[in-house]
């Protein structure tokens, strides 16, 4: 599934649906695929993500990759462009 850049319903479905692919655990993999179908699909694939804490901290950690790619990129539109420090001189 590719990126979206977006942030409503179908962006994250796609999101979701890239996270769950990229799993290692087929059985987990299967519960998430059944969790995200239909009304409610977001509450349901956060409540099984909750019982496989790796999984949890793995999909969080991706959630925070992309939420600061989007905000790199909202900044690079702007015409923002980050400056690395000046390194002190010590002594």
């Amino acid at each position: 599934m590719g990126a979206c850049a977006g942030f409503g319903f179908p962006c994250r479905l796609r999101r979701h649906g890239a996270f769950i692919e990229g799993l290692d655990g087929a059985a987990l993999a299967d519960r998430l695929r059944i969790a995200v179908g239909g009304r409610g699909a977001f509450r349901r694939f956060k409540d099984v993500l909750a019982c496989d804490e790796r999984a949890w901290r793995r999909y969080h950690r991706l959630s925070d990759e992309r939420q600061r790619g989007r905000v790199r990129a909202w900044l690079a539109e702007e015409g923002y462009c980050p400056q690395l420090p000046v390194p002190r001189r010590t002594g």
